[in-house]
């Protein structure tokens, strides 16, 4: 007798395709989820099955009852182009701007302000309960204002007759021009238009490429990064553009360069921002917090927790946002993967005097942590990754024996995971500061402070 044929085990559910000619569906959004898509539930064509899914709509509010396409099967649910508001909220509002919908930069300008930014806050709450952490010691919101956005990555490309500089498309690879902004700061967007004319004298025909801007105190730092090197007319075209834009600084690097290193193009002064009691001249394309006003709100929560408490750290230290403010009140020792940016660092320690109160250290701090033991000693750690967090230096942490951590992240999600593994390890949540740098998009910043 053959034997008998076990049941395969229950799988979840699959992507599926969702049929050209689909019929468009009516439905009612319940909430707004992490992406800034308004959800609701509807039975669905996925493959050949009707099923009932969830609905991803963007541009939608709670409440509202809209006529929707359904296009693609994204797992978790449905992702569906709006096509009639049937009924709309009393909490939408006109948007600021005429590039809504098309530029994938803002993703909920049509909803009033105090609904929006309550709705933020309840995203850091919801990824701590998943993992357990209810009821979280909240404090208000820090919201940016408009026009207050000193740092901007521009994409670009040449068409035939002309050029596009703007940002990405929610979703796709098609650029929106922008020749408007009510995010950014003015000296960023009185920039476009020449930048623009620059662009397209500079690229050929189908070529791509970026320019990243930081509004640093001394003025405008722009990093073009170009498809191939330019020639000695173009250099000469580049250094006339930096001034008479009155840029303080204009480097260059090549998309496909194996070596990432900007070269300068024009320096009219330095390049400089100030952290603390330094003036520091970041490398060219640095990552800097979005808005001074959230740098500032991140700044007081990160010196209110440490007090004045004797040996600190900061892990993630970049160009020395956290490190140089801290140094004002007690030994610092700065870590970070990024060696011109610790270089950075130490010059403007040094610069200011205060160096002698400052280590740092290169070190990948993904693949090789702050051990417990390497910890000793340490009264107050930071730490301040990407997007991806802190998961392997947060276990580390939960090992120490450092009285206060403080974390700051821009993903709840993987500050929720690192919280947890504190938490685990004996520390309590004391505060958690929510920071809305990211003004009309899905993301929101946060500082925790951490005690054992």
């Amino acid at each position: 007798m053959p034997p008998r044929r076990k049941r395969p085990a229950h799988t979840p559910l699959k992507k599926g395709r969702i049929p050209a000619n689909a019929s468009p569906l009516e439905v009612v959004i319940e909430t707004v989820g992490g992406r800034g898509d308004g959800v609701g539930t509807a039975s669905v064509k996925v493959g050949y099955d009707m099923r009932e899914r969830l609905l991803f709509v963007p541009f939608t509010l709670p409440g509202e009852w809209v006529r929707v396409q359904p296009v693609a099967d994204r797992g978790e649910g449905v992702a569906a182009d709006p096509l009639e508001l049937l009924t709309t909220a009393e909490e939408r509002v006109d948007p600021r701007c005429p590039h809504f919908m098309a530029c994938g930069g803002c993703a909920l300008q049509h909803w009033r302000d105090d609904a929006y930014r309550d709705w933020k806050v309840a995203q850091i709450r919801q990824h701590l309960a998943r993992v357990g952490i209810v009821d979280p010691p909240m404090a208000p919101l820090v919201a940016a204002d408009p026009e207050t956005r000193r740092r901007a990555d521009f994409a670009v490309r040449r068409l035939s007759n002309r050029t596009v500089l703007g940002f990405h498309e929610r979703g796709g690879g098609r650029i929106e021009p922008v020749d408007v902004c009510p995010v950014l700061a003015p000296p960023i967007q009185a920039l476009l238009h020449a930048l623009n004319d620059r662009m397209h004298a500079a690229l050929k025909t189908g070529e791509a490429a970026d320019v990243i801007v930081n509004q640093l105190d001394t003025g405008l730092d722009v990093l073009a990064v170009l498809p191939r090197e330019p020639d000695l007319a173009e250099r000469e075209a580049w250094a006339a553009f930096a001034a008479s834009e009155g840029l303080a600084r204009l480097s260059m690097r090549m998309a496909r360069d194996s070596d990432p290193t900007p070269e300068p193009l024009a320096v009219r002064r330095p390049a400089t921002i100030r952290f603390g009691a330094a003036d520091v001249a970041p490398p060219p394309g640095s990552f800097l917090q979005a808005t001074a006003s959230g740098e500032a709100a991140i700044r007081n929560t990160v010196l209110d927790a440490a007090g004045t408490s004797g040996r600190r750290i900061d892990l993630f230290a970049g160009v020395g946002t956290l490190s140089l403010p801290l140094v004002e009140h007690g030994p610092v020792h700065a870590v970070d993967g990024d060696g011109p940016a610790l270089a950075a660092l130490r010059k403007g320690a040094d610069g200011a005097g205060i160096g002698s109160r400052l280590t740092t250290e290169q070190r990948d701090l993904f693949s090789l942590p702050l051990s417990g033991q390497e910890l000793f000693g340490v009264d107050v750690a930071v730490f301040d990754p990407p997007r991806a967090g802190a998961k392997a230096q947060a276990a580390a942490l939960a090992e120490s024996t450092v009285p206060t951590v403080v974390a700051v992240s821009c993903n709840p999600a993987t500050f929720a995971r690192d919280a947890a593994s504190l938490i685990a390890g004996g520390y309590r949540l004391e505060k958690v500061a929510p920071i809305d740098q990211f003004l009309w998009s899905p993301h929101i910043e946060l500082a925790a402070v951490f005690r054992r």
